[in-house]
Formats: C-alpha cells, sequence, structure tokens
C-alpha cells in the first residue's frame, strides 16, 4: 500500500513538472520570480520534453507556424484629406530565435499582440505611407502604395521578431471619388 502511495505520488509531481512543446511551437521557460539587475526575465527557449519546478519555474509556449490575421477595417487620411478605407490581412510567423524576446517584451498571448502591437504598426504604416500621397495619387499608384507599407511593416515587425509572410489590403476610396472613377470608366 505504501508503494502504491509513493508510486501515485511520484506519477502526480511528474505530470505537474513535465510538459512537451511540440515542433509546431517554441517553449520559453522562465523562472517566475526570477529578474535580473537590469530588470530583464531569465528566460530561454526550449522543446522537446521540457523538466521544471512549477513552484518557482513556468513554460510558456508561442506557435511558430503561419499565423492568418484579417483585421476589422480603418481609415487613414491622404496628404489633400480624402479618407481611403483600409481593409488589411496579414500572414506571418514568429521567428523562433526571437521567441523570448518577444515572451519578455509582451508577456501576452500571440492573439493579442496580433490585436495590439501589431494592429498599431498597420495602422501607422498606413497612415503615415497615405500622407505622402494625395487621393489621385494614390489611386493611381496603388501598388507602390502597397510596396512602401509592406516595407516598413517588414521593417518595424522583423525588428520585434515577427516574419510577414503575405500582406494584402483591399483600398477603399472616399464614395466621391469612387463616383468620378466610375463616371470616368463610364464615358
Amino acid at each position: 500500500m505504501k508503494k502504491v502511495f509513493i508510486a501515485l505520488i511520484a506519477v502526480v509531481a511528474l505530470m505537474t513538472s513535465c510538459t512537451v512543446v511540440d515542433n509546431s511551437e517554441v517553449g520559453i521557460k522562465f523562472k517566475k520570480f526570477g529578474l535580473t539587475d537590469q530588470g530583464e526575465l531569465q528566460a530561454y527557449s526550449c522543446t522537446g520534453w521540457v523538466m521544471y519546478n512549477p513552484f518557482t519555474t513556468s513554460v510558456y509556449t508561442y506557435p511558430v507556424f503561419v499565423q492568418r490575421v484579417d483585421y476589422q477595417p480603418f481609415t487613414v487620411n491622404t496628404k489633400d484629406a480624402a479618407q481611403f478605407k483600409m481593409d488589411p490581412i496579414m500572414s506571418y510567423y514568429l521567428n523562433r530565435g526571437m521567441a523570448v524576446k518577444v515572451f519578455s517584451t509582451y508577456r501576452k498571448p500571440l492573439e493579442d499582440i496580433e490585436s495590439g502591437y501589431m494592429r498599431t504598426c498597420i495602422y501607422d504604416a498606413y497612415r503615415i505611407t497615405a500622407n505622402q500621397y494625395t487621393a489621385d495619387e494614390l489611386m493611381a499608384n496603388r501598388a507602390e502604395f502597397e510596396s512602401s507599407v509592406r516595407t516598413m511593416l517588414d521593417s518595424t515587425l522583423n525588428r520585434e521578431g515577427f516574419i510577414v509572410k503575405e500582406f494584402t489590403s483591399q483600398i477603399t476610396p472616399p464614395a466621391s471619388l469612387q463616383a468620378t472613377i466610375d463616371a470616368k470608366n463610364q464615358a
């Protein structure tokens, strides 16, 4: 009876102090109460079977496969104050080598980072780029506009550990400009 009880305790202890980090994700093993003198988190990446002390250590995982995000549309202004509606869709993945930095910086799930930091980066890229064009210039140079937005996003997000795989958007001009374009096309 005593051996069964000890075996049961050993099994429970093993189950609560061991986890498996799949190949499609990266694990970040960190000390719950441990910061360096500079206030940085003591953490490192891990995969496979991970043993840890659940009282002082924890393991957090991020997926490293491609994530697709369809953002809610928003408006940006051009140089001549025309309002364009942007409807971005982005596919990205987390750079496995920078997962610890991402966790140390944000300490949130990817969904929260997507709806917070990444959405702000996308909005800023559109806003800053759109302010360099008039409404007519933006409509005439959509490919150049999209390329500039993508370049800005690649630069910003790559620095933080996110690699943009695909980025597209539907650009909708103001109703008055769209009516002018439609009238010109019918003529």
